[in-house]
């Protein structure tokens, strides 16, 4: 069998949606975000395969690795039939530009795209910026308005996008819904990362943007799943939520503001940090509904299957948000 032939500047946008996806070492994906590469103005028939190739097996395995595979009230992700995995030449233009532009320069022109992300490219999108976390091209592409208007991005990464700069909040949609059911490992990662966050950013006009874009997102999502009756998708959130208090308890844990901020501002951060706590307290809401339900009622089976898997949070994780946010709203010291 021969090996396909593609020019340099092909491999090198192959090399960064690989990279993208988790096929490729994130030193590979580091440098050819960091440095100018020269990206083919249009790809071949035989690279044009390649990336498509790349693209679904790649989004797919990720959807499965970063959640699909656990057994949740639905079951797994692949025991109902999937939406087709769609891409258009929006991914090209993504990838021509990150390669054509240094990102970690402080001005660089701005993403441009053809209509809006597909659910699957909007996936690949949030596992790009996943892979550039922490590098010099990460605000880069957190301050594209292209990158920040994709709900799934903003679900997976409305911390990192609060803190550039406002966020506003888009709703999914149910096409977005089987795309969310892979990425629970994933989203339950980020939201907990973003807790752990929190203490380093002692200037309290970012940490009240990244609160107010964890709220904004969190609302319109919840909103969403409880109309389409899939509260088992708020899972994430008690995985962060029960992570984070397994060694964490205070509000001290969570704010460390600069004491020379303005009080107005020191007292406005601390109410947005809790954006997650307030979160919980809507599920224990919904938690009550689902210890009530009973067995004659329609949908017993999913309450009792919801009580079960949010039990790691429980009577006890509850009372502890509502400790957090009562803290987060008292009078800074």
């Amino acid at each position: 069998m021969s090996l396909a032939r593609v020019t340099h500047a092909e491999a090198s946008l192959l090399t960064l949606a690989r990279c993208a996806v988790g096929a490729g070492p994130t030193s590979e994906l580091t440098r050819l975000l960091l440095v100018s590469v020269s990206p083919p103005a249009k790809l071949g028939p035989t690279s044009a395969g390649l990336l498509e190739e790349t693209l679904a097996r790649g989004v797919a395995h990720a959807l499965l690795e970063a959640g699909g595979w656990t057994r949740e009230v639905t079951g797994r992700l692949w025991d109902a039939p999937l939406p087709a995995l769609r891409f258009t030449a929006n991914v090209v233009r993504l990838l021509q530009w990150a390669l054509k532009l240094p990102l970690a320069e402080p001005e660089v022109s701005r993403l441009e795209l053809q209509g809006a992300l597909t659910p699957a490219e909007e996936v690949f999108a949030a596992l790009l910026l996943e892979r550039a976390r922490g590098t010099a091209a990460e605000a880069t592409l957190m301050l594209q308005p292209e990158l920040r208007r994709a709900p799934l991005v903003q679900l997976v990464h409305a911390a990192s996008l609060g803190r550039v700069g406002p966020l506003e909040a888009k709703a999914l949609t149910a096409q977005h819904l089987p795309f969310v059911r892979g990425l629970l490992d994933l989203l339950g990662d980020a939201w907990l990362s973003a807790e752990q966050l929190k203490p380093q950013l002692a200037q309290p006009k970012v940490l009240a943007s990244v609160g107010r874009a964890q709220a904004a997102v969190a609302a319109a999502f919840l909103d969403v799943i409880e109309a389409a009756q899939a509260r088992h998708l708020a899972r994430f959130f008690v995985d962060a939520a029960a992570a984070w208090l397994a060694s964490h308890q205070t509000a001290a844990d969570l704010v460390q503001l600069d004491a020379e901020a303005p009080l107005r501002e020191r007292g406005d951060a601390r109410r947005e940090a809790g954006a997650l706590w307030r979160v919980v307290q809507r599920l224990e809401q919904w938690d009550q509904q689902h210890r009530a339900t009973r067995f004659i009622d329609d949908g017993y089976d999913t309450a009792q299957a919801l009580v079960k898997d949010w039990e790691r949070l429980g009577p006890a994780g509850f009372r502890a948000a509502e400790r957090l946010v009562a803290e987060l709203e008292g009078l800074p010291t």
